[in-house]
């Protein structure tokens, strides 16, 4: 897992390291250029280059560049959008460094000059920006974003917050971003995420890599490192028996798509308690048992009675896809209060709304996967303020109900109630009917073959993404089906954790 600052964050941490001496403003400010210049070299060879940049330290990192552009005789030239004698710092030195070494600089950006250049650097805020951008910078922004040239960021678009993701006014819209020592926050929340492209982080120091944060961004090696290990000797009963409560004769696809899930997690048994007008629809999964918990079409007093019964024999259970408008409060409680490992989703999520006491029996095995509608019913908080700031939401929240909470989003928060993991893989193809019922069964699956419920739901998350990109490699994004992800589930384990 790779760390994830704040702009506050990062700047405390700069000033550590200079106040100690165990680096300097100046040789970081190197350091990035060449980052930089390096991805340059690597994408860009050839092609000529314009930098436009600021007064600070992040117009300092784009003169950097520009010396060692031009030091390797690549066709560049700069654009300071201030006065020169506003300078001052690490920024002035390599300014004048710059000038020193041959670099053209221009001081207005025009149509004419921007149509000279192949490729744009953007070098005007980074991180520090805590204010709408306006003035010359705001019509830098919008004349290099409408020029259709790739624009390289430095550290971060300038007019996205570092913190939040918000855009400050107006924001560039890069390409590629080349960000530096760690993953800032604004980097992977939205609206910011899309104005970044591809990131690159380029590390300035070996004291962020491994080391604790209190968020962090899931990779690849995490998913071998916390899926279980399967003993060649191992039998079904070793690897978790898992009961799903779910579906109804309006959502039988709910039931099938988490059972079908969480028999390709790798549940050792997987029983899937479901209204009996669902039985026939479960032969296309043989490998589940499809226990009938009434006759009906629905969830009632019966079926929750039914079901209920089977939870002493189960490692793991998921409540709610599909379930409707049938009551399972008493399912929920019994469920709760038997302390099993549990996830709770959709219908689960709105009847808990509807009745906040259940929350107060949630407890660290439990895992709410609620997307930001359900969870502004859940918490009571305005939507607008979830999707503002989902990190702290999940946190907060995690901690209030002394559980973990798995914030949908095209960039997920999962938190425990002290750490957020960000997930970030999967693609569009999962803004579909069914993508959470297969992340609900997936999550059940590995909360049944032992792990705790903040892992699981973590591994479920970057699962449920990663095969959606195995998918995709196959399938457009508008043709992806939930199921698809699922049949993927396979392959994606032995892609990212056969070593």
């Amino acid at each position: 897992m790779k760390c994830v600052f704040t702009a506050e964050q990062m700047r405390l941490f700069e000033q550590q390291r200079f106040a100690d001496g165990r680096a300097s403003s100046l040789d970081w400010m190197e350091r990035a250029a060449k980052g930089v210049d390096a991805l340059l070299k690597a994408r860009y060879e050839n092609r000529s280059m314009l930098a436009v940049c600021g007064t600070g330290n992040n117009g300092g990192d784009g003169f950097a560049l520009l010396r060692l552009l031009t030091e390797r005789g690549a066709d560049c030239a700069g654009i300071l959008l201030a006065d020169p004698a506003k300078l001052a710092g690490d920024a002035k030195t390599n300014y004048l460094r710059a000038l020193d070494c041959g670099v053209r600089f221009f001081s207005v950006l025009t149509e004419e000059i921007l149509a000279q250049f192949d490729v744009l650097v953007d070098a005007m805020f980074g991180t520090g920006l805590s204010r709408a951008v306006e003035g010359v910078y705001a019509d830098a922004v919008e004349r290099m974003n409408a020029s259709g040239k790739p624009i390289v960021a430095i550290d971060l678009p300038s007019g996205v917050d570092a913190t939040t993701g918000a855009i400050l006014g107006c924001a560039i819209c890069a390409r590629e971003t080349v960000a530096f020592e760690c993953y800032k926050r604004g980097h992977l929340l939205f609206p910011g995420r899309a104005q970044c492209g591809e990131v690159a982080v380029v590390p300035l120091s070996d004291e962020t890599d491994g080391a604790e944060a209190n968020v962090a961004l899931l990779e690849r090696d995490d998913l071998w490192r916390l899926l279980p290990k399967r003993p060649a000797d191992s039998h079904k009963g070793d690897n978790g028996k898992v009961l799903l409560c779910a579906g109804s004769a309006r959502y039988t696809g709910a039931a099938l798509l988490c059972t079908g899930a969480a028999l390709r997690a790798g549940a050792g048994l997987t029983t899937a308690a479901i209204p009996g007008a669902l039985k026939q629809a479960f032969s296309a999964l043989p490998e589940a048992m499809a226990i009938c918990v009434n006759p009906g079409e629905d969830w009632d007093e019966q079926a929750c009675a039914n079901a209920a019964a089977l939870l002493p024999k189960q490692n793991a259970v998921c409540i709610g896809p599909g379930v409707g408008e049938g009551s399972i409060l008493a399912l929920l409680e019994a469920v709760l209060e038997s302390k099993i490992p549990a996830v709770l989703d959709a219908d689960a999520l709105n009847q808990i709304s509807k009745t906040h006491a259940l929350l107060k029996k949630t407890h660290s095995r439990v895992v709410l996967t609620p997307h930001p509608a359900e969870m502004a019913r859940l918490c009571g908080m305005n939507l607008e303020a979830i999707l503002t700031d989902p990190i702290e939401t999940a946190r907060s929240c995690a901690k209030r109900w002394n559980c973990v909470v798995l914030l949908k989003g095209a960039t997920t928060c999962i938190s425990d109630g002290a750490t957020v993991r960000l997930n970030i893989s999967g693609n569009p193809g999962l803004a579909k009917g069914g993508s959470g019922d297969v992340l609900s069964g997936l999550i059940a699956a590995l909360l049944a073959q032992g792990l705790s419920a903040f892992d699981a739901a973590s591994a479920g998350a970057f699962l449920l993404g990663a095969s959606a990109d195995t998918a995709l490699e196959l399938l457009r994004e508008r043709m992806l089906l939930a199921r698809d992800v699922i049949g993927m589930v396979e392959q994606t384990i032995e892609k990212f954790c056969i070593k």
